[in-house]
């Protein structure tokens, strides 16, 4: 009947609205769908763009790849290995997408899944950041254009390849509750978040940088403050409609603020 949502729709709906993080992506591609959000520059100088429209694409396709082949869930606990990337902004919002608690370098075997970049995989499945457990460890390229990883650590899945096939659509499953009690972001150190708090708190980093919307600026290696560090390439452009330049530690940063045309923020 005219007026009246289908079930899908009502369940997507109802997803976008008790996932607040999926509902601030889905409204920034909507916005500016073909202007960059994240770019990264990696130590060789290699560069790779994703515009917000690429940036949810690649986060519904790991987002997808989660839920559908490690089975993450909302309140499952992903601990991530993944260093200052544009691949940490990705399978970070991925794991939003879903509900599920992205955690910080925890320990496998307090987490159902551990996403680990290729130089951190060897510490975790040696011990280095506590007990293995029984979870899987996913291990993301950091090619500058995602591509599969050329050899793995034994017992090992590649991200990129299971990420590769699966659509790059994603509808949110309704999770509950709404009032931000499920954790979104838990640090080794106990501080945790819920989605709302997090992007209330990247638009308040975003201002404290002075950013402006349309603004495009620019970072060299990771932020000092860990929650900064974890924001940053994520919720901090979307919260504040910017652009952010991700740069390995160690370039010239003032080559990188000429040649991005973007502000550096120290």
């Amino acid at each position: 009947m005219f007026g009246r949502r289908s079930r899908s729709a009502r369940l997507h709906y109802r997803g976008l609205m008790s996932n607040p993080i999926w509902q601030a992506l889905e409204d920034r591609v909507r916005r500016r769908p073909a202007d960059p959000v994240v770019t990264y520059i990696d130590a060789d100088g290699q560069r790779t763009e994703l515009s917000a429209k690429t940036l949810a694409n690649n986060a519904a396709k790991a987002a997808n790849a989660l839920r559908d082949e490690a089975f993450v869930e909302a309140g499952s606990r992903v601990a991530l290995h993944v260093p200052w990337h544009w691949q940490r902004s990705v399978w970070t919002l991925a794991a939003w997408l879903i509900g599920a608690t992205v955690v910080p370098g925890g320990s496998p075997d307090q987490c159902d899944l551990v996403i680990a970049s290729p130089t951190e995989a060897p510490g975790v499945l040696s011990g280095q950041f506590g007990p293995t457990g029984q979870g899987e460890v996913w291990v993301v390229s950091v090619h500058p254009f995602g591509l599969p990883n050329p050899s793995l650590p034994e017992g090992c899945l590649d991200a990129a390849t299971i990420a590769r096939i699966q659509p790059d659509a994603f509808a949110p499953d309704p999770f509950a509750p709404h009032d931000d009690a499920v954790s979104a972001l838990a640090f080794v150190s106990g501080a945790s978040f819920g989605q709302q708090d997090l992007l209330q708190r990247a638009k308040a980093i975003g201002e404290t940088h002075l950013l402006n919307p349309g603004e495009r600026c620019a970072m060299i290696g990771v932020p000092v403050d860990e929650l900064e560090g974890w924001l940053m390439g994520t919720l901090v452009p979307i919260s504040c409609d910017a652009s952010i330049v991700m740069a390995a530690p160690g370039l010239d940063a003032e080559e990188i603020a000429k040649q991005e045309s973007a502000r550096l923020i120290v």
